[in-house]
């Protein structure tokens, strides 16, 4: 395995150079596929689901800098993996039946693609008449292939499904009816507050919807040499790194789900003070979780680079309160978030 970087500026290079061309690539790949179904509705959302959700295979292809000389086949597999979660959260979203059945069929899914001896489920059986000429069994496949050649992938396979069921089940809990959703959410937290008892149940849902334990595990999985356990990095990312990610991802969605009526787990914080606090607390237990795992500063760096990922994002500077609020969480990174920040917007640049 090759040195992993241990500074944002060598991060910030190998991304523009290696990982992100190929996510691209790979993208560019799917978006084809897309184009292929029939179903006009379907293709469309399909399509538009792989040109609107890039940034997220972007920043993940970053994990890959962990797999060594194996990071195309990483990159394959975290491509393929998260257009189906972006794809799958569209046909949910765009489902007037909220029917959770429907919702944990279609999401099977993913831990198919974690499962390679198994055959494909029926995904769309509650839909009736729908057909996607197969993309989504492509994409299951796609994940299959790159993760057989994965030298670690048996030893992280049982961690990287239990937290895909996470996912799968804050997604299902998430886009059943309206009057439902909190308190499934808060049942949830309840069989699972041994995980992180000082949580509060929408930090630990927070803490379920991310995809980056999955990508971590899946880049030391790929690595030719094995330097961490799937246990270690649950332990990190699951649930405070991954809190910090998707509290982020709300913090900038906060006007948008008002104006549409949205649930928005940040805007359960009573005030702007009591937010801030929440999120120093969430950080510092990720901080403190990632000191344990092998590379620890990449990790460390990745983290504070989500906060320059999302608080330099377009929804931010052009609203005056949370563009005020951002200057203040973007000091909980530091220096090397001040440094991604500023590199986001050539990245931005660089990459349309």
């Amino acid at each position: 395995m090759g040195t992993v970087p241990a500074n944002p500026f060598k991060i910030i290079q190998l991304a523009f150079k290696e990982t992100v061309p190929k996510a691209h690539a790979e993208l560019q790949k799917w978006h084809q596929e897309a184009l292929k179904i029939d179903d006009v509705d379907i293709r469309e959302q399909a399509a538009w689901t792989v040109n609107d959700k890039t940034f997220h295979c972007e920043g993940g292809s970053i994990f890959a800098l962990l797999a060594g000389e194996n990071k195309d086949n990483h990159i394959q597999f975290l491509v393929a993996y998260q257009t189906i979660c972006d794809y799958l959260d569209t046909l949910c979203d765009k489902n007037d039946a909220h029917d959770p059945n429907d919702f944990r069929s279609i999401h099977q899914a993913l831990l198919d693609c974690l499962t390679p001896d198994k055959p494909h489920g029926d995904y769309y059986q509650y839909r009736d008449h729908f057909e996607d000429n197969g993309y989504l069994r492509k994409l299951v496949d796609a994940c299959r292939e790159a993760t057989a050649s994965f030298p670690g992938f048996a030893d992280m396979q049982t961690h990287m499904q239990e937290v895909s069921q996470f996912y799968i089940d804050f997604q299902v809990y998430k886009h059943v009816e309206e009057e439902k959703r909190e308190p499934l959410l808060k049942d949830f937290y309840e069989h699972n507050k041994h995980f992180a008892p000082t949580m509060r149940w929408y930090e630990f849902a927070c803490g379920t919807a991310s995809t980056l334990a999955l990508y971590c595990m899946a880049a030391y999985a790929a690595a030719p040499v094995q330097t961490a356990q799937g246990q270690q990095i649950k332990e990190a990312y699951f649930p405070w790194v991954q809190g910090v990610h998707i509290l982020l991802d709300y913090f900038i969605d906060q006007e948008e789900d008002r104006q549409e009526n949205e649930m928005n787990f940040v805007a359960y914080y009573g005030d702007s003070k009591e937010m801030f606090e929440r999120f120093k607390y969430i950080d510092e237990k990720a901080t403190e979780k990632l000191q344990m795992l092998p590379d620890k500063k990449f990790h460390l760096l990745l983290k504070t680079g989500l906060y320059a990922l999302y608080l330099s994002d377009k929804k931010v500077m052009s609203h005056p309160r949370l563009k005020a609020e951002a200057k203040q969480l973007i000091k909980l990174g530091g220096f090397p978030a001040s440094l991604f920040y500023y590199n986001r917007w050539i990245f931005k640049r660089k990459i349309s």
